[in-house]
């Protein structure tokens, strides 16, 4: 028997409140420990020695509020592994930097000065990659073609329409099939197929409708059901809601199309068996 164990560490976006932490899931199989995202505050529900040991963290994009306990992470590695509790890196995948666009103030040939719009690395990137000195870390970029085998289990990624480059997160192993989506707009992505006939989707419905999106960048709890229902998912679990509002109004928008549906909750383990 194969079984898949999930626990919610971070459901909430853009801020922690109460026992809600932003976005974070642990994935763990009788091998493998993998933690989808590292938002603030999800350490509070790891077991941090035994937890940090095995590990794979897989970052789906370079916004703060799905990296933000990454800090905490490479500081503990620090200590644990002074006092011998870990003996192996922790890898850390993060998408390839993005090239973003700043103004830049510069000095013109007569001294005037001015200002120009250039191209830069995105920062959050060099950050994240200079953790590495803080922490017994191994950051590794990864794009959308990138391919991870961890022994029985492979992982794949697929791009989402979203304000800089950010992936969903596709697990198999021996039959069974989870798909995290993070963060994404309706119109363009490729979750319907990618996550097809999946035993788990775990989607964000960061809206519910009569609010207002100023861009497509995130979806509503019913565009969440609608892919769930038109990906022929067994389950589906939302998550990234506004912590402010009772996550039951997200299920019960998205259940206008898809019934097999629960809102995440920190520390409610789900469990896919075959």
């Amino acid at each position: 028997m194969v079984e898949i164990k999930i626990t919610p560490l971070g459901t909430v976006s853009p801020y922690c409140k109460g026992n809600m932490n932003c976005p974070g899931f642990l994935v763990e199989t009788n091998q493998e420990k993998i933690l989808l995202d590292c938002g603030n505050g999800i350490t509070r529900y790891l077991d941090l020695i035994k937890d940090l040991n095995n590990l794979t963290i897989i970052i789906s994009h370079l916004h703060k509020d799905h990296y933000g306990d990454l800090l905490s992470i490479a500081q503990s590695s620090y200590v644990l592994k002074r006092l011998g509790y870990i003996k192996e890196k922790i890898k850390v995948y993060i998408p390839k930097g993005d090239i973003v666009k700043v103004k830049e103030d510069y000095e013109d040939s007569d001294g005037w000065g001015t200002s120009r719009m250039v191209k830069k690395n995105l920062l959050d990137f060099d950050y994240i990659m200079n953790l590495s000195k803080v922490g017994y870390l191994e950051i590794i970029p990864y794009d959308n073609n990138s391919k991870l085998n961890f022994d029985n289990m492979k992982l794949s990624f697929s791009k989402n329409p979203h304000q800089i480059i950010t992936y969903s997160t596709k697990l198999e192993i021996e039959g069974l099939k989870l798909v995290y989506s993070s963060d994404t707009g309706y119109y363009g992505n490729s979750l319907e197929k990618f996550s097809k006939d999946a035993n788990l989707l775990i989607c964000e419905s960061t809206f519910l409708r009569g609010q207002i999106k100023s861009e497509d960048s995130h979806l509503f709890a019913y565009e969440a059901g609608l892919i769930a229902k038109n990906a022929n998912v067994e389950r589906l679990l939302l998550t990234h809601f506004w912590p402010e509002i009772d996550k039951q109004n997200y299920v019960d928008e998205a259940k206008e199309y898809f019934d097999n549906v629960e809102a995440a909750v920190e520390g409610k383990v789900l469990r896919l068996k075959r």
